[in-house]
């Protein structure tokens, strides 16, 4: 009996301990988990019985900012774009114009010599030394005048606002596409004379260069002064107007 009573005496203290370490085991985890998470150091979560809340922002809170209104252009003014468009047009047209002018002004006086010379007025001599002033930068200002042209043909822009358009800004645009016609008038002549002096200049050139005869270059010569007499004269009357109509557009 004694015996027994014994063995169950070291058992006792046993199973108490067995308990007492389990307790402390499950303190030790209960405890780890509210201390510690696997969440990064520094966020709420790691702190024992702290409230989740966002981390503040290292931006600027968004806040409602009222859209502003681009200043005006001319793609919202549709006026404005008409004028700009106009300026231009008259622009390239306005070098095509002058182009024309400055190389037919050359071309007539070239004529002049040769009307002078048949009529007697002049001698060959002075005919001869006349002429070489007239086609100091013959050829190079039909090339200008060619290049301005198809620039002029290649251009989008135009001189026109919608008819019920009104204004000083509408009046100017029409005003200049007006003069623009009257240009366009001018400058349809000045491609038809400009031909035969354009073609004088080359056969003089082939002359110097031994590619024609003194005949040849006569008689081409003499063809194409007929031809600068018959298509000059459209251009010379209404070179001047062309030269003298206005565009006025508002800056």
């Amino acid at each position: 009996m004694k015996e027994a009573q014994r063995g169950r005496g070291w058992l006792v203290p046993a199973v108490i301990g067995v308990l007492a370490i389990a307790v402390i085991g499950a303190a030790v985890w209960f405890g780890k988990g509210l201390l510690t998470s696997s969440e990064p150091t520094g966020s709420p979560s790691a702190i024992a019985g702290a409230t989740s809340s966002p981390a503040p922002s290292t931006s600027l809170p968004t806040t409602s900012v009222p859209e502003t209104t681009a200043p005006p252009t001319s793609e919202a003014d549709p006026l404005a774009a008409a004028v700009a468009s106009c300026r231009a047009a008259w622009k390239t047209q306005a070098a095509a114009r002058n182009d024309a002018y400055r190389s037919l002004r050359q071309w007539d006086a070239h004529l002049k010599i040769m009307n002078d010379l048949q009529a007697g007025k002049i001698t060959l001599a002075q005919a001869k030394a006349a002429w070489p002033k007239t086609t100091e930068q013959a050829a190079e200002n039909i090339v200008a005048f060619r290049n301005a042209d198809k620039a002029l043909a290649a251009s989008q822009d135009t001189c026109a606002v919608d008819a019920a358009a009104a204004g000083p800004k509408a009046d100017a645009v029409r005003q200049c596409a007006a003069s623009m016609k009257t240009v366009d008038g001018v400058l349809a002549k000045a491609r038809v004379a400009i031909a035969p002096w354009e073609t004088h200049l080359k056969d003089q050139s082939h002359f110097k260069a031994g590619g024609m005869t003194p005949a040849a270059a006569e008689a081409a010569w003499r063809v194409l002064w007929q031809k600068g007499l018959a298509t000059l004269p459209p251009w010379s009357a209404v070179a001047q107007q062309g030269q003298a109509v206005p565009c006025n557009l508002p800056a």
